[in-house]
């Protein structure tokens, strides 16, 4: 049963009646009926006479109208049948596709309903699924619920995969702080170039040595980050190419950057020197006591080694962990493609997806959409409007002259009892005096 009211109402059917603010043709032969009865009360002759032409012309007009008034009365009756027909039809056609619209929404409204309650009884069904093998009750999807159980069982057969690690301040900062190595050590590799081969410190020269520096730097230790990347994923012994590669690739990353930073330390301490000494302040290195001490710009040497050392150390651990996290998702991904080859799960599986599917169903329903509404909608108002526009032009052709011609009938009548009226009481003559 459709809950839902029709939203247009029913148009009463029209009658002529309605349309014709004049008075019948009764009421005018009753009048003249009236005013002829009192013909024989006229005393002159002649008067009366003339009267009673009167009375039977008028008697003819009456007629006339009454002629006029069926015919048109007859006329409105077509004019209202024709329109009425199109007004009808057009009420119809809305009221169907109201009537339609409406069964629809009542049907998709009782099918959201019971879709509604089937996916309240598939989350319980599920929830008690879930439970029974120790899974989160909150699993949403069948390939959640293979990856649960595929942790439990790594994790019982000692293969645990490590979680996600959160993204701390502490770890943000060492990873910013790993990246900015790379390039603080590609910028000393880089002034060390320039004054190297640039003696006169020309501009261009600068920012060349300056990005070969970094490029070197940079490029080098994503090396050192693909290579321990590749030698993890590598199984058994297929990985100790890639170790000595590694080992090659630092030992030339701190070759080059020792030589670059010890002749770049060198030269920077020969320029002080040659400052120092153009200044009248050089002072006789032979009468230092301990003659075989360490140069001061070894401590120097050691610590930009030891940078470089960390900025390797630092790709080298960022490509082991990246490998790992590799290797973790490919263990867990061939345990969830045997668990699901078993098929021990499917049925647990399924209940957990059967919820899913159930509310794509609830999702999917919707009144069917007229996408010409609009436009009928439109159309039907100005077919409609076009029919309300007849009927009232041919009401108003119609009512109008036969409103006159009532008018012209009324005033004849009036003007004729008018004249019975002065026959019957003539004025008094009024004759002069004479003094």
């Amino acid at each position: 049963m459709n809950p839902y009211e029709p939203a247009l109402p029913h148009p009463d059917p029209l009658a002529a009646e309605q349309f014709l603010p004049v008075l019948a043709p009764a009421h005018f032969e009753t009048l003249l009926a009236e005013l002829s009865g009192e013909l024989p009360l006229v005393r002159e002759e002649a008067a009366r006479s003339l009267l009673v032409s009167r009375a039977r012309l008028l008697r003819l007009n009456v007629e006339q109208y009454r002629v006029h008034h069926e015919q048109a009365r007859a006329q409105l009756n077509r004019v209202l049948a024709e329109t009425g027909l199109g007004v009808r039809g057009s009420w119809a056609r809305q009221q169907e596709h109201l009537e339609f619209m409406n069964a629809a929404s009542s049907g998709v409204e009782h099918a959201y309903t019971r879709a509604s309650e089937q996916i309240e009884e598939a989350r319980a069904v599920r929830f008690e699924a879930l439970a029974q093998h120790g899974i989160t009750p909150d699993t949403a999807s069948a390939e959640a619920f293979y990856q649960q159980q595929a942790l439990a069982d790594l994790a019982r057969e000692g293969q645990a995969i490590r979680p996600p690690e959160v993204r701390s301040g502490s770890k943000r900062v060492f990873n910013g702080f790993a990246t900015f190595s790379k390039f603080f050590v590609g910028v000393i590799s880089g002034v060390s170039i320039n004054l190297l081969f640039n003696p006169e410190s020309r501009l261009y020269l600068t920012l060349i040595a300056l990005t070969a520096g970094v490029m070197f730097s940079v490029l080098l230790l994503w090396l050192v980050d693909e290579l321990a990347y590749r030698a993890k994923l590598a199984p058994g012994r297929e990985g100790r190419p890639y170790l000595a590669w590694i080992a090659a690739v630092g030992a030339l990353y701190l070759g080059v950057e020792g030589f670059l930073n010890w002749d770049g330390i060198l030269r920077v301490s020969a320029q002080i020197a040659a400052n120092a000494a153009q200044q009248g302040q050089l002072t006789d290195l032979s009468t230092s006591v301990d003659t075989n001490a360490v140069p001061q710009h070894w401590s120097l040497l050691v610590f930009t080694l030891a940078l470089v050392a960390m900025a390797a150390g630092a790709a080298l651990i960022q490509g082991r962990e990246r490998a790992r996290g590799v290797l973790e998702r490919e263990r867990l991904a061939a345990r969830v493609a045997l668990l699901k080859q078993t098929g021990n799960y499917a049925e647990v599986a399924r209940r957990a997806d059967h919820v899913a599917y159930l509310e794509a169903a609830r999702d999917r329903l919707a009144p069917p959409r007229d996408v010409t509404s609009p436009d009928h909608a439109r159309l039907n108002e100005r077919v409609l409007s076009h029919w309300e526009q007849e009927r009232e032009q041919g009401v108003q052709t119609v009512a109008a002259n036969l409103i006159r011609e009532a008018r012209g009938v009324q005033e004849a009548l009036e003007d004729f009892a008018a004249q019975i009226h002065a026959a019957r009481f003539p004025k008094p003559q009024r004759w002069p005096r004479f003094s």
